[in-house]
């Protein structure tokens, strides 16, 4: 028997249904579960839809029981063939970013080519975001330094296993993004300031050809990135590519904003924890990415503020818009105007997060695999 859990992000199961039929999901689910020497009569399956792109994706976490053994998985329903995310993720795990290592990513487990359905690892740990959005400083102060070092490692070390982005795409989906932007109608404050911030990139554009290219995420932000006992792993490689590091920094540095505008009422809020993020990673692989970071921070203001305008679901999304393409402009206007000084001149930290406060590090106990290991 297979049930869909309702939930605000899915109240009546159509995202799921949208993209396929639920008997024949349980009849793959039992095939996989064959597969992994645990064959059944068809399995109880629980699914839970997290996230739902419309005409795109739909990431759900399935539970399966069977015999009174739980099987925790991650699901990721295409709405085309993907199994190059798959193939991708099968190549970083041969490559070191495994269970078993401190930089990690989930295990892939199976890509079924009829349902186009992606099964990985569910791993046990609390996001960054969740962790950014608490209370305790040093827990937070933490998270930022373990979300650099993980990005720092990935940028060093990863497989390039994609083709690099000619640069000149990024400038197009950018004019894309402010002529639709220009579309909605949205009063002249927003079309005027759209059409300045990319004339900005534009005339920015230029600067970035000589960037190192390395591995990139390309959707690095603090609901990506999970801390567990001894792990950090990052979540959601559909969007994995090779180009400017720098893209990645600028992503995570955004979102932490965005996350700041939409529970802590100011943009600035966690500017302390992204600037810790950015000490850290600079500290690890170099000031080189620091004169590209603004450009990458204003064309992602640019793509929030669009994605903002186009999904009105968002709360307060019209502020957000504005909140924005503001920073946007910002960013590129003090690059103009002041001189990029070494982060640890910059950067003041709360007195409580001081790293010389922390004892010494606990041993790390074998870690057992989260798959097939909890019992009704």
């Amino acid at each position: 028997m297979l049930e869909i859990i309702p939930n605000t992000v899915d109240p009546d199961g159509s995202a799921l249904l949208a993209f396929l039929d639920k008997e024949e999901l349980a009849r793959h689910l039992n095939l996989f579960l064959s597969d992994q020497g645990r064959r059944a009569s068809l399995p109880d399956a629980r699914i839970r839809v997290l996230r739902w792109h419309k005409k795109n994706r739909c990431t759900m976490e399935i539970t399966l029981e069977t015999y009174g053994i739980f099987h925790e998985l991650i699901g990721k329903i295409y709405a085309v063939e993907r199994s190059d995310t798959y193939r991708m993720m099968k190549t970083m795990w041969r490559e070191g970013f495994d269970q078993s290592a401190k930089y990690s990513i989930p295990q892939p487990l199976m890509y079924m080519y009829s349902l186009r359905l992606l099964l990985q690892e569910n791993i046990a740990g609390a996001s960054v975001r969740e962790i950014f959005l608490g209370s305790d400083r040093r827990k937070q102060f933490e998270a930022a330094e373990r979300s650099a070092h993980w990005l720092a490692y990935f940028h060093n070390l990863a497989p390039r296993l994609t083709q690099v982005s000619p640069a000149e795409n990024q400038l197009a989906k950018m004019k894309r993004w402010t002529r639709r932007l220009a579309e909605l109608e949205l009063g002249d404050p927003v079309t005027e300031k759209s059409r300045q911030l990319f004339e900005k990139l534009q005339a920015e554009h230029s600067q970035l050809r000589d960037a190192e290219f390395t591995a990139g995420h390309n959707s690095y932000s603090p609901a990506h990135v999970l801390l567990a006992d001894g792990r950090t792993a990052v979540i959601d490689w559909d969007g994995y590519d090779v180009g400017d590091p720098a893209r990645d920094l600028a992503m995570f540095v955004v979102a932490t904003q965005r996350l700041a505008l939409g529970h802590l009422s100011s943009i600035r809020a966690l500017d302390w924890l992204a600037d810790a993020f950015l000490q850290t990673y600079v500290a690890e692989r170099g000031a080189e990415v620091l004169p590209r970071l603004p450009f990458y921070k204003a064309a992602m203001c640019l793509k929030l503020a669009k994605y903002c305008a186009f999904n009105r679901q968002v709360p307060q999304w019209e502020k957000k818009v504005v909140a924005m393409l503001d920073e946007g402009v910002r960013v590129l206007g003090e690059k103009n105007t002041k001189t990029l000084l070494p982060l640890a001149q910059v950067i003041v930290l709360p007195k409580d997060c001081n790293q010389s406060k922390r004892g010494p590090k606990r041993p790390r106990a074998p870690r057992k695999s989260r798959f097939f290991n909890r019992t009704a």
